[in-house]
């Protein structure tokens, strides 16, 4: 999924530094299928999000949060990875 790394220089005297602070998002690209009904569903979604929030969402938008989502609310998946760790 996401990895965040922070990138700020540590080891200067704080009047050195930059004041530029930046959290790079690591992603990774994944291809899938999805029924054209849901393909459907989702561009309506899109339209939905995007107005509500004033912004352009994106499928991407959607589906990584979508999936945290679901994991986060899967009382089986969250028991399974604590016996698995």
């Amino acid at each position: 999924m996401n990895n965040q790394r922070d990138v700020t220089p540590s080891t200067k005297q704080n009047s050195e530094r930059p004041l530029l602070q930046i959290n790079r998002l690591v992603y990774v690209k994944v291809s899938t299928k999805i029924l054209e009904a849901t393909d459907k569903r989702l561009k309506q979604y899109l339209e939905f999000a995007s107005a509500g929030m004033n912004s352009e969402i994106t499928n991407d938008d959607v589906i990584e949060y979508a999936l945290n989502h679901l994991f986060e609310r899967d009382p089986a998946f969250k028991s399974w990875l604590r016996i698995k760790q």
